[in-house]
């Protein structure tokens, strides 16, 4: 099958883009965009707290120091998706691009509260590796970039494939 899209960013001439190939870019777009925002964008203290939970006011610290760094996250990943969209011709519509994007914010937040990725853990056998370690060699943090890929390939996905049209011009 043929996608045919037209973009600004080629002038109005019409492009045929795959959704496979819509998809790989998307992917490599997320993945770039999440390696600058997890580890570069996000602050010494949204990375010290977006895990505290437990008395009422650690629960809030943490809540507001993982929704400060997911936010961010969230603008580096749409700002590149969408400049990848637009540069590339990829013909990717807004409304999955939205979805990826809210696909992810969901997904990151989840996982960056920490204590929900390890009762995740405990509960499919993984507690034991989970715990191993220390710093970014600990199986916390394999964990939580495995859970990152993982949910990248369906934002990927949802941004290159939900609203896309089939045209026949």
């Amino acid at each position: 099958m043929t996608y045919l899209i037209r973009s600004r960013s080629n002038r109005g001439r019409v492009e045929a883009t795959s959704p496979g190939a819509r998809f790989a870019a998307c992917f490599v777009a997320l993945l770039a965009a999440h390696q600058l925002a997890d580890y570069w964008a996000q602050t010494n203290y949204q990375a010290a707290n977006k895990g505290r939970h437990g008395s009422p006011h650690d629960n809030a610290e943490g809540r507001v120091a993982c929704m400060a760094h997911v936010a961010t996250y969230t603008a580096v990943s749409g700002a590149t998706v969408t400049g990848a969209n637009c540069l590339l011709g990829l013909g990717a519509n807004w409304r999955g691009v939205v979805a990826g994007q809210l696909i992810s914010f969901a997904t990151h937040y989840f996982a960056d509260r920490r204590f929900p990725l390890r009762a995740l853990a405990a509960r499919t056998g993984k507690l034991e590796f989970h715990d191993a370690g220390e710093g970014l060699a600990k199986g916390s943090a394999v964990l939580d970039q495995s859970w990152h890929l993982g949910w990248l390939a369906v934002c990927a996905l949802a941004s290159a494939t939900i609203g896309a049209t089939r045209a026949s011009r």
